[in-house]
């Protein structure tokens, strides 16, 4: 009888072993596929191109601005997304962006600059209207969000007037439901900069432009 039991909870050791390697090479399989996925040559062939457009057209956009802003330094996010599995339904088709931010300082109020650099940006074909600052954040900013049509280049603008409305200043917006996986990242360094100039009375503005440069099948159009 103590045999018959042995041998049987033996047999569910075996059985609970076989599970848990099965459920740990599934995990292993989701986790490391997933990642080299985006990191693959053919991503990361586009993401250099894409990079030094990204640079590019933010340099313009600089230029273009009125005010002569001071630049502060920059940011950088280089991700993949992908509607991650639900109820086992297969993960949906991923896509790549780069979002890269310049950090500028200005005078005047907000509302009047952000005014003169719309009236700028559309000169160049970017239509823009204002975005909403989440209720109740207590920041004190103005955004606004821009789009090339021709390029489906995304353009985010967010100026704030105090030390206390910094965090509102991220270059990464946030994708719901997405699994995502960061190539390259890069903080905005600068933030004593940033908070001496609000000191002194001047604004902070984060210029962020995020283009889409791969995806499986169509591209996402913004605004993302």
């Amino acid at each position: 009888m103590a045999e018959a039991g042995s041998s049987r909870w033996q047999r569910l050791l075996v059985v609970a072993g076989v599970t848990l390697a099965v459920a740990a090479g599934g995990w292993y399989y989701h986790s490391s596929t997933w990642p080299a996925q985006a990191n693959s040559d053919e991503v990361s062939a586009a993401s250099i191109t894409a990079k030094a457009e990204v640079d590019r057209r933010l340099d313009d956009v600089l230029r273009a601005l009125p005010g002569r802003p001071q630049l502060l330094g920059d940011a950088a996010l280089d991700r993949c997304f992908r509607i991650g599995e639900f109820e086992g339904a297969d993960p949906g088709p991923m896509h790549c962006q780069w979002q890269k931010a310049r950090y500028v300082s200005f005078g005047g109020s907000l509302e009047d600059v952000a005014h003169s650099w719309r009236s700028a940006l559309e000169a160049r074909q970017w239509s823009g209207s204002p975005a909403p600052v989440p209720p109740d954040s207590g920041y004190t900013a103005e955004r606004y969000a821009y789009i090339d049509a021709a390029t489906q280049d995304y353009l985010v603008i967010t100026m704030v007037r105090d030390s206390g409305s910094l965090p509102f200043l991220d270059n990464e917006l946030t994708m719901e439901q997405f699994e995502k996986h960061r190539r390259e990242h890069q903080e905005f360094g600068s933030r004593k900069a940033a908070e001496q100039a609000l000191a002194d009375g001047r604004r902070v503005a984060e210029i962020s432009l995020i283009r889409a440069y791969y995806a499986e099948g169509e591209f996402p159009r913004p605004p993302y």
